[in-house]
Order: structure tokens, then sequence, then C-alpha cells
């Protein structure tokens, strides 16, 4: 199935489930840039990311007035650069070029969300789960060998926790503005047997919220 039909059909799905909502379920839409990175072996620290993005859909099931359980599901883009650096015959360099491989992935957090009363300031924590839709490189990178991409499992899973405050625009509608750290746990990637370790994902996001209001 293409991945824009999937993506669609599960926001579909989530808006449907608003028809049987009350009034302690609320759900919106949100939308932000993440800094993704990698650990685990000696080298991880030589890949170079660059900011990407997010998108998609969320909602709270509000168990106590200050208290909710908060889910998204995502469309999310990581996007690692990539360098060539050329030498002529006398190994002077002569420049270099830079490229870009793309992780495309359906990512959902299930948190655990807490409001400190009048505040207007939260904090959540609770698991994630990212499902690898897609990753490849430039179209234009000087090589014809598709398996330069690098060896990375469909799934990753991992905590999250983040803290935010909400802007009130109206009665129905207000704003979230959260900083979330997503702290992967498990080997998502294949490491060369002489260089050891694992790969676990660590990924930085500024989210922004926006509840519908219905």
């Amino acid at each position: 199935m293409n991945k824009s039909y999937l993506i669609l059909i599960v926001i579909g799905f989530i808006f449907s489930m608003n028809l049987s909502a009350q009034n302690d379920f609320k759900i919106g839409i949100n939308a932000g840039i993440n800094y993704p990175d990698v650990r685990g072996h000696e080298y991880a620290k030589y890949n170079n990311f660059k900011v990407g993005y997010l998108f998609g859909v969320t909602f709270d099931y509000y168990l106590k007035e200050n208290l909710s359980i908060k889910a998204n599901i995502n469309y999310e883009k990581k996007i690692k650069k990539l360098q060539l650096t050329y030498f002529n015959y006398e190994a002077e360099e002569t420049g270099k070029e830079s490229f870009s491989e793309i992780y495309e992935y359906i990512n959902i957090p299930i948190l655990l969300k807490y409001e400190f009363g009048n505040s207007k300031f939260f904090v959540n924590g609770g698991p994630f789960f990212n499902y690898l839709l897609n990753n490849e490189i430039d179209s234009d990178y000087p090589n014809d060998d598709t398996d330069i991409v690098t060896e990375q499992k469909n799934i990753d899973f991992g905590l999250s926790f983040g803290i935010g405050t909400k802007v009130s625009i109206n009665e129905k509608n207000d704003l979230t503005i959260e900083i979330r750290d997503d702290f992967g746990i498990i080997d998502t990637g294949d490491v060369p047997k002489h260089v050891g370790g694992k790969v676990k994902t660590n990924t930085i996001k500024l989210v922004v919220g926006w509840n519908l209001g219905i």
C-alpha cells in the first residue's frame, strides 16, 4: 500500500473516533521539527544529522481534570547528512559535496500527561513506537549502488518524555508548545562486527499542537 494512503487512512480513523467522543476527549493536530542522533558504538558520534520535521494527529483522554492519556500518530522525516570529499592525484583536497539520507517513519507515542493546576504547564512520559516506511539517499548521489543506504530495522521502540505549556485561544481551542525527547532503547541497525556495539536512537523534538475544539 502506498505510504501516503496509509497516512490518510490512519488520520481518517482517528478523526472518526470523535463521533462518539465526550467532554473528556480532545482531538487535535500537531506539527514540529526534530533533531535526531544515534548512540551505542564508537563511531556513532561521527553521524551528522540535520533538522527534520513531523506532522500528525493527537488526542487526549482525560482520566481526571489534570491527568490524561495523550497519544499521537505522526508522519516523521529524519535526515542524515552525507558528505563526499574529493582529492586530486597528489592527495590534495579539491572540494566537498553534501547529500542527504532520508528516513521516513510512522511515530506513535502513548504518554501519561499531567497538567500543573492553573499554571498551564504540563509534563508527560511513556513509550513510543516507530515504524520505518522508507530509507533512501538523494537521487543525485554519485553512486549507483542502492545498497549504500544504512542497514536499518523497521521497528524502533523507546521512552518519550516531554515538558510544555498550553495557551488558551478561546473556550474550546488551545495551543500547546512542547519539547520532547524520544529515547530509543532497542538496537535498530546492523553495526559491522569490526566496530562492535549497537545503534540506538535519540530524537529531540519541538512540537506545536492545536486542539480543534470539536
